[in-house]
């Protein structure tokens, strides 16, 4: 009869622990448990589907009690001395701010909150490059507002995008921005 060695054992378990506690954190790092949708504080027209309302670049977007987001440009860039995108592509700056409107600190993640994607239904991962600002990502004190830009690279003949917010990851729905370039 084979007997298990404790060492080995231990070894095993202490990577899935460290993995489930960084999983946890993220989860509660998403943001409050507010529901994802949005509402329009600038006046401006929006559309509405069923599972998410749509907004233009420059509306100043209610999510929740949490967040006041605004997508306030999105324009294309292109190659630079350092930047090159593959051929056919450009790059997609989306310049935005968000202002916690929450009574307590509260973490953005753009990488985990924000997906692009086009009107194929082809999703965009987050670039970096040396030409954009930091991207909005970090605490949030209460109150506090914080800008920032995300990059994509984007062919250059795709023309309409959708930039989706999610405010809490376990929440359904989220907030959406038509843009078109």
């Amino acid at each position: 009869m084979a007997t298990s060695n404790p060492v080995v054992t231990r070894v095993r378990i202490i990577p899935l622990i460290g993995l489930l506690l960084a999983l946890a954190a993220v989860v509660m790092a998403c943001g409050s448990t507010t529901d994802n949708t949005g509402a329009n504080t600038t006046g401006s027209n929006s559309t509405s589907t069923s599972t998410a309302k749509h907004f233009k670049v420059g509306d100043q977007v209610k999510v929740g009690n949490t967040w006041v987001i605004t997508v306030n440009s999105a324009k294309t860039h292109g190659a630079t001395d350092i930047d090159q995108p593959k051929s056919g592509d450009t790059y997609l700056v989306v310049d935005m701010t968000f202002k916690n409107v929450s009574s307590s600190e509260q973490t953005l993640s753009s990488l985990l909150q924000l997906s692009l994607k086009d009107s194929t239904g082809q999703k965009y991962d987050n670039t970096f490059t040396s030409f954009a600002s930091q991207p909005p990502d970090g605490k949030v004190e209460a109150g506090d507002v914080v800008r920032g830009q995300e990059v994509y690279e984007i062919p250059v003949a795709q023309k309409s995008f959708t930039l989706a917010f999610e405010s809490d990851i376990l929440s359904s729905g989220e907030v959406v921005w038509d843009i078109s370039i």
